[in-house]
């Protein structure tokens, strides 16, 4: 076990029978990829309501942002999400997240936007402090002052995915004091000329991106938290109103990505 939780395992076999049981696995498992990639998926359904139906008004193309925290394992299936989304209804899709994923995002033909944070670090931490409350060695070393600084990256970041042109890996935004958080203040203006401007009309989100339904409320736009396991919710779907002016709704998705 190393110290960010991970498990270094080193199989040293004198026998094949290890490999007897693996190799069968492995080549199953490759060729239901290949069939799956062979075989063309079905068209997307859109609800009559949303002009679903020949000869109705399609449903209006949005600029839809989502803001996703955690490991490859939890972007993977958001990354699925937003191609259909661009590919079947037509929406500009972007997906913000940390930068070490920008070429997966990219390679899938959605826009990426770096919100900051380092996926190792954040899973690091969660390993050495489990609980709701840090561990005494946690506060004696830092770490706690550390992630707050890389929470603060990230909440930043989330905001500016949502109001700013580029990918998010120029220079960092100037700010005079820890107030200056209008609807300016964060914001990098220094893009290229040739990067299209966004403002979200949508935005999708895993609960640990934490800056949703702030956001949201700000922009007054609806949110959409979306989680890749299923929670503690007795429905698939729930809505709520939140205090202000941002329509949530909430959904659990059970998914087998890795």
């Amino acid at each position: 076990m190393t110290e960010d939780g991970r498990i270094n395992i080193n199989i040293n076999q004198k026998t094949r029978k290890l490999s007897d049981l693996l190799v069968p696995a492995l080549r199953q498992q490759l060729s239901l990829v290949a069939q799956e990639e062979e075989t063309p998926l079905p068209p997307g359904y859109i609800p009559p309501a949303l002009g679903g139906l020949p000869g109705q008004t399609p449903p209006p193309k949005l600029n839809v942002v989502i803001h996703v925290v955690g490991s490859r394992g939890d972007v993977q299936p958001f990354v699925a999400l937003g191609k259909t989304l661009k590919s079947t209804y037509g929406h500009r899709v972007r997906l913000a997240t940390h930068p070490t994923f920008k070429g997966f995002v990219e390679e899938n033909g959605l826009e990426f936007f770096s919100i900051g944070g380092d996926p190792s670090e954040l899973m690091a931490f969660m390993v050495k402090n489990p609980g709701l409350m840090p561990g005494f060695d946690s506060l004696k070393s830092g770490d706690v002052g550390k992630r707050r600084k890389g929470m603060e990256e990230i909440v930043l970041g989330c905001w500016r995915s949502c109001i700013e042109a580029g990918d998010g890996l120029g220079a960092p935004p100037r700010r005079e004091s820890s107030d200056s958080f209008g609807l300016e203040g964060g914001i990098n203006m220094a893009t290229s000329p040739g990067d299209r401007p966004f403002i979200a009309d949508a935005i999708i989100a895993n609960p640990p991106s934490f800056a949703h339904i702030h956001i949201a409320e700000k922009m007054g736009i609806p949110l959409h938290m979306m989680f890749t396991y299923v929670l503690l919710f007795t429905a698939s779907n729930h809505v709520a109103n939140s205090s202000q002016n941002a329509l949530v709704t909430y959904s659990t998705v059970s998914t087998s990505s890795s």
